[in-house]
């Protein structure tokens, strides 16, 4: 007895979702794996995406560091130069004070040479042993001041220089760390593109032998 069309409408339903749950039965990583893949695959894309801003913002921070390394050791120099400068002028000054006392005295010397002679000039040797000993304890103290000044601000220049080095080198280290971290995913984005690719192969052989 031939089958009505009705009944032959639900018998091809039928046979097509047996045949949809016989190719699914062949392959169970069909579904699994499409509906699995796309949703990892879009993590691991933003994953690699921070990690790549990360790593930027650590070049562009590490730039910026080595930026403000550079122009404070510049300004450093300048005031290093300022005081140098200052140092310079100032021995010159002592040097043309020291020139003018030394042409004072031997005038003064020659005078009281002369008063001498006359028996006028008893204060000589007082006067020269009074001036001589404060004059030079002025220029002594005016270096010491000068060298304590220039050497307290190279030790504060190193010193900053050495904290700024040690902030570059934790700034590198994290870099280093940021560009692991970014190979290990591109590596497990491979890894996992790889095993999909074997597992659709894999399947299209299975059809391919059923047919």
């Amino acid at each position: 007895m031939p089958k009505s069309p009705k009944a032959r409408k639900e018998s091809s339903k039928r046979e097509r979702e047996e045949g949809r749950m016989s190719e699914e039965a062949l392959n169970p990583f069909r579904k699994s794996s499409r509906t699995e893949r796309s949703p990892s695959r879009g993590e691991e894309i933003n994953q690699t995406k921070e990690i790549e801003e990360k790593i930027e913002t650590v070049l562009r921070e590490i730039k910026e560091d080595m930026a403000g390394i550079v122009e404070e050791s510049r300004a450093r120099r300048k005031e290093l130069a300022a005081a140098r400068e200052k140092e310079g002028e100032q021995e010159r000054e002592d040097m043309l004070k020291s020139s003018e006392v030394r042409k004072e005295s031997s005038k003064r010397e020659r005078e009281e040479g002369r008063t001498s002679k006359e028996g006028k000039n008893p204060f000589r040797n007082s006067s020269r042993t009074r001036r001589s000993p404060n004059r030079s304890q002025e220029e002594n103290q005016s270096k010491e001041m000068d060298k304590e000044m220039k050497t307290t601000m190279i030790r504060e220049m190193r010193e900053e220089i050495k904290t700024l080095r040690k902030e570059l080198a934790a700034v590198r280290e994290e870099n280093g760390e940021l560009r692991k971290e970014l190979a290990t995913v591109r590596e497990e984005m491979r890894g996992r593109e790889e095993k999909g690719q074997l597992e659709k192969a894999d399947w299209m052989k299975r059809m391919e032998i059923i047919d």
